[in-house]
């Protein structure tokens, strides 16, 4: 059961082709249940708390804004079955995403077991899916798209971030 004040918030493509685009950001911080909520916030803590040498508290928010407008961005340009959106396992994605790379460029180990991590479970669910357990517990079909295109923005941020930091050759 949708929780009853999200219902102006949520991912609803009809909703944003009539013009409340608003929705493609404020969709990931609403949530299904309790538990799915729950379940993001714990998320959100432990990302933090591995990466959090990475970013500033504005470095953070706006890497979580930008990873959230481009995860469901790219479910509405892309993922047209999904007419109902909500949560932000897409951006926690993204962000696992971008730093298991930054720590590949600070030459942390770890960051290539978190790399494989992150590519194996997103390749298991585009081609197992998800669970149904955790479907259950969420009551909610888990948006396995917004899982890949979360991963996918936190790589491409993380390659504009090398890019623009690159120091040029003379």
């Amino acid at each position: 059961m949708l929780l009853h004040f999200n219902i102006d918030l949520r991912f609803d493509r009809s909703a944003i082709i009539d013009g409340q685009w608003y929705r493609i950001l404020t969709s990931n911080f609403v949530h299904s249940n309790y538990a799915h909520l729950l379940m993001n916030m714990a998320g959100v803590g432990a990302l933090w708390l591995l990466h959090h040498h990475f970013f500033n508290v504005t470095k953070y928010w706006l890497y979580l804004v930008t990873m959230s407008f481009a995860c469901t961005g790219l479910i509405f340009i892309f993922s047209d079955n999904i007419d109902i959106y909500v949560g932000l396992s897409g951006t926690l994605h993204g962000l696992l995403a971008y730093g298991a790379i930054k720590d590949i460029q600070d030459k942390e180990k770890t960051g290539y077991l978190l790399l494989i991590g992150v590519l194996g479970k997103v390749g298991y669910e585009q081609f197992i899916g998800a669970s149904a357990d955790l479907e259950q517990l969420i009551e909610s079909r888990v948006a396995i798209e917004a899982h890949l295109f979360g991963m996918l923005s936190g790589f491409a941020i993380a390659a504009i971030e090398f890019l623009l930091n690159k120091k040029p050759k003379h």
